[in-house]
């Protein structure tokens, strides 16, 4: 019985102890400045805006949410698709967000290809330390500003 108990409260103790690293994780910033332009922080995450200035440059503010595009121009990196910013046809649509792989800006194969953080597993934007961030924060290995 003792042994069982024991063996419950580790359980427990091990369950508590990964909702606490996943919760950690799914922060990104903690203020505005983390998020190093790309849009303001809610919620522990980048990129919510309350108008299109909060955006600087990477779509427009639409429900609450950077990325939103009615044509290219609204896109720092990337093209304009189905109202979203990140299409590519080619690596010189990405302007420096990675390479362009299936239609999208963001994959890699080293950390040239990535204009905010390092390449990891082929995706822009790990981290090891807020200077890898390019003006965002680094949290559980990827960077604040990076989308």
């Amino acid at each position: 019985m003792a042994r069982r108990l024991a063996t419950m409260a580790m359980v427990v103790a091990l369950a508590a102890f990964g909702f606490a690293a996943r919760a950690s994780a799914d922060s990104s910033c903690g203020s505005d400045s983390d998020c190093a332009g790309y849009g303001r922080c809610s919620s522990g995450k980048c990129g919510a805006c309350g108008s299109d200035s909060d955006c600087n440059g990477h779509g427009r503010c639409s429900n609450g949410h950077c990325g939103a595009c009615g044509s290219d121009s609204d896109c720092r990196e990337g093209r304009c698709s189905n109202g979203r910013c990140g299409s590519c046809g080619s690596d010189s649509d990405c302007n420096g967000n990675g390479r362009c792989s299936n239609g999208r800006c963001g994959s890699c194969g080293s950390d040239s290809d990535c204009k905010v953080g390092r390449c990891s597993s082929g995706k822009c934007g790990a981290c090891g330390s807020d200077s890898d961030c390019k003006g965002g924060r680094c949290s559980s290995g990827r960077c604040s500003n990076a989308h």
